[in-house]
């Protein structure tokens, strides 16, 4: 086999990037422009969805690379890197959680810009940092991996 190039994955992580930093902005502007302005909701329940396709696609993208067992479903990526120690367990369960939240107030729920404001804000404060974690302990796979 010969050695892996994680281009799909760098790909993947460097979108994260974009999507973290749009994130960024909505949780700095503050809970009161949050709940207030719908529009402002569903932008960043925009870019929370596509940050965790990132996720998820760069968890996938990886476990490809390394040839480790294929997941089951975009969840159980995530699991994996647990359990080979690329993420601790607590950022793996975050991850997870705002994987599952995204799915229930994604697209296809039109963004939910009327979901419970205060909850949704919650989740985006603690599921930025959660994917700025990620993004760095995958970065540090990689190096140990390279040498």
């Amino acid at each position: 086999m010969s050695e892996p190039e994680f281009s799909d994955m760098l790909h993947e992580l460097d979108a994260l990037e974009a999507e973290i930093e749009a994130i960024r902005v909505a949780v700095e502007e503050g809970e009161e422009m949050f709940s207030t302005s719908p529009t402002a909701r569903q932008a960043a329940m925009r870019h929370l969805e596509t940050a965790v396709r990132h996720t998820v696609g760069s968890a996938r993208a990886l476990i490809d690379e390394v040839d480790w067992e294929e997941p089951e479903d975009n969840l159980d990526a995530i699991e994996i890197l647990v359990e080979e120690d690329v993420l601790p367990g607590r950022v793996g369960m975050t991850l997870i959680g705002l994987a599952e939240f995204a799915a229930d107030h994604g697209e296809e729920s039109a963004w939910e810009a009327d979901a419970d404001a205060s909850g949704a804000f919650e989740q985006l404060s603690e599921g930025v940092e959660a994917l700025a974690e990620y993004q760095e302990y995958v970065s540090h796979f990689l190096k140990e991996w390279g040498g």
